[in-house]
């Protein structure tokens, strides 16, 4: 089946279907903050912060014991066109197939005390390369302890977990469209009607490059985050980390990252703006003798337009991670990225990351009935530096030999459709295209169009 007919095909199905449910659902709650939370995040961004935990009231076994099941499930075959999948050094083979799964529980106990564990697989398929990274590993296990003074705003959460979502995920983020992130943590909550306030510790583990001639797996992540609701028009998240031990670039670095975003409403307007800065000490990995600075920054600045209920919203974004102009000096100064969702950041191309990267996007969506929403999201990028201490879309030895001045990565759009079937499933079709610029060339050899059609599944209980 052509695929221009396999797409005419699914805008039928999801016309029709959408129809028959506004016929039938008039008596309904059309929030589409209540169904429209299944599918990963795009290449929209959240101007409300947003925790990781999805989970719905448990079901009640006894008096004061409930059970709660957690299932999220993303299946998403594939076809793409002169495409490279991140880390692969060819083709994956037209036709890929992406599977996650996370699968656990959640008891309530007495006393406002929760536990959680789940599992998750995470495997690729392709037709070249056979099965790859095939898993299934311990993705959640923690106790939540909630209600803990006198006004119920003290929480506290401990084991194994996600971090869950911190404003626009510039700097962290859980990652849900692939495999997810969690770390050994512990994490104070204290909550009010106009303020959110985050205190954790986090354990790192990082190895070593072999010439260190030791294993190297103890860095620790300290962060502040606070979300404070000023007025219904105007929000600001202010963030404090710092990173012990952390291993770049041949050095080890206590870095501290000051987080400030100012984000709102008025009227039918909408606006973003964020700045981080990394700032702190490093020592060679080798020897102490060794000293240097790191002195980095990112940036994110966003605006939009959005209609009534919000038919239609388009959203203009411009991003800068900085990059290094001498990375020959002691001087750190491309923006270290820790947990960016960099996917739902740059769209559906994945062709580059967040350091040393500026970035320029227009997303246009369109709530085209209750269950449907169809959109454009388009980005245009380049380096900042040619030759850089971050590896971003290329590798130090590919930098090394690189034989073009030019810096333009390229530009890409990708058109989705997304269909909300109910509050547990939903369904997204996407095309992506991109367009190589000469310094992805340079670094990929790859001067041909890039092109991805993909169908995704996501359930969630």
């Amino acid at each position: 089946m052509k695929l221009t007919n396999l797409f005419a095909i699914l805008l039928l199905v999801c016309w029709y279907l959408n129809a028959g449910a506004q016929e039938t659902n008039m008596n309904i709650d059309p929030s589409r903050e209540v169904i429209h939370t299944i599918l990963p995040a795009d290449g929209i961004v959240p101007y409300l912060p947003r925790d990781s935990g999805y989970y719905s009231e448990p079901v009640i076994l006894s008096p004061q014991i409930g059970f709660k099941p957690l299932v999220n499930f993303f299946f998403r075959p594939e076809t793409t066109s002169n495409y490279k999948e991140a880390g692969m050094r060819e083709d994956t083979g037209h036709l890929n197939f992406y599977l996650r799964g996370d699968f656990g529980a959640k008891i309530s106990l007495p006393k406002n005390i929760d536990l959680v564990a789940n599992l998750q697989s995470y495997g690729v398929y392709t037709r070249s390369f056979g099965p790859l990274d095939q898993n299934l590993t311990l993705y959640e296990a923690y106790v939540d302890m909630k209600k803990l003074d006198r006004r119920d705003h003290l929480s506290v959460r401990f084991g194994r977990m996600s971090l869950g979502k911190y404003g626009t995920e510039i700097l962290v983020g859980d990652d849900d469209f692939t495999k997810g992130r969690s770390f050994e943590s512990v994490r104070f909550r204290y909550k009010t009607n106009s303020s959110v306030s985050d205190v954790m510790w986090v354990q790192l583990y990082q190895a070593a490059p072999d010439s260190a001639g030791f294993e190297w797996n103890h860095p620790i992540f300290l962060g502040n985050f606070n979300t404070i609701h000023l007025s219904d028009h105007f929000h600001i998240d202010a963030n404090l980390i710092y990173i012990i031990d952390q291993f770049n670039n041949g050095y080890r670095t206590q870095v501290f990252m000051p987080d400030l975003r100012m984000y709102g409403n008025t009227s039918h307007l909408k606006y973003s703006a964020e700045v981080i800065l990394q700032t702190g000490q490093a020592r060679g990995i080798i020897t102490d003798a060794v000293h240097g600075k790191v002195n980095a920054n990112a940036v994110e600045a966003s605006a939009g337009y959005f209609t009534a209920e919000e038919k239609f919203s388009v959203d203009a974004t411009y991003y800068r991670g900085s990059g290094d102009d001498d990375p020959t000096d002691d001087n750190l100064k491309s923006y270290n990225v820790l947990w960016q969702n960099e996917h739902r950041r740059f769209g559906y191309i994945d062709a580059f990351k967040g350091s040393n990267v500026q970035a320029a996007t227009l997303h246009i969506n369109w709530n085209a009935g209750k269950l449907v929403t169809t959109g454009i999201h388009a980005v245009y990028a380049n380096v900042l530096e040619s030759k850089d201490r971050s590896t971003g879309i290329a590798s130090i030895a590919n930098l090394n030999t690189l034989n073009t001045d030019s810096k333009a990565i390229g530009i890409g759009a990708d058109w989705y459709i997304n269909y909300y079937f109910s509050h547990n499933l939903n369904m997204q079709l996407s095309a992506s295209v991109f367009s190589p610029g000469d310094y992805f060339t340079a670094v990929n050899g790859i001067d041909k169009t890039m092109m991805r059609l993909y169908l995704m599944m996501a359930l969630k209980i």
